[in-house]
This record gives structure tokens, sequence and C-alpha cells, in this order.
């Protein structure tokens, strides 16, 4: 039974094991997000440098939240999906298995149009079925059967 720190999360999120200064926490997240591993320590020095202690104690805490990309995790990573022909580390195969980071956090859903468009449709069925009950209230059937009921 795998852990999900031990899964990468469910986002492919591990510590590098090849581009690694200190623990491998930038290259992990250079690899995840698919940016240059030099752009993230960039900006891992200029958070340290504005946050002081704040960014190595959350450096740390990475060390220990994420886990080193293991052997299996690597082959898994890069075998073939015979089904569909796409390596799992290109683009294509990652859009269609396990969306990483970078897709998760900037992943906005269905557009505002389509979102009304399927409101607007909702409530034209809202008013089609109170169309049809103000039919049956009115209609002449629903009086009789009324005053059949209160025995009239």
């Amino acid at each position: 039974m795998s852990t999900a720190k031990d899964r990468g999360y469910d986002i492919d999120l591990y510590r590098s094991t090849d581009k690694r200064w200190i623990a491998g926490v930038c290259g992990g997240i250079a690899e995840n997000m698919q940016w240059s591993v030099m752009g993230v320590r960039i900006c891992a020095v200029l958070l340290f440098m504005f946050t002081g202690a704040f960014a190595v104690l959350a450096y740390i805490a990475a060390v220990f939240l994420l886990a080193s990309r293991s052997d299996s995790a690597a082959n898994r990573r890069t075998q073939c999906d015979s089904s569909n022909g796409y390596h799992r580390n290109t683009n294509d195969f990652q859009q269609k298995s396990r969306p990483n980071l970078k897709q998760r956090m900037f992943d906005y859903g269905t557009s505002a149009s389509s979102k009304l468009d399927e409101i607007r449709d909702r409530l034209a069925k809202v008013d089609q079925r109170i169309r049809a009950m103000e039919k049956h209230v009115t209609s002449r059937k629903f009086q009789f059967d009324r005053e059949m009921r209160r025995g009239r």
C-alpha cells in the first residue's frame, strides 16, 4: 500500500534525483511544472531574499513532504503506454493521464459562456415544467377532481 507521498501526491511531484544541488526540491518542481531548473532556483533565491527564514523553512518542509523519485517512479514515468503510443514523459500523455501541479493550479474549468448556456437550458426546462403544471391546475379536469374530493 503506497502513501500519497510515495505516489507523488497523484500529480507526479517528487524530489529530483538527477537535477539536484542540495535535496532536489527545485529540480523536482521544475520537472513537474516543465520549467527550467535554473529559473526555479532563481525564484527560490529571490524568495529567500524577500522572506528570509520562511523560504528556508518552506524548503526544509518540502524536503520532508516530497518523496525522492524512486527507480520505480522513474520507470513508470518513461514507460510507453501501448494503448495510445504516447510516452509518459511527453506533454500529450501527461495531459491525458494525470495533471501535473501547473495544470491543477491553472485549471479554470469550463468557460463562463458555456456555464450560461447550461443555466439557460436548465431554466428553459424549469419554465416548461411550470407551464405544464399551470395548464393542469387551470384545467376543468383538475377542478372537477378537486370538487369531487371535497364532496360537493
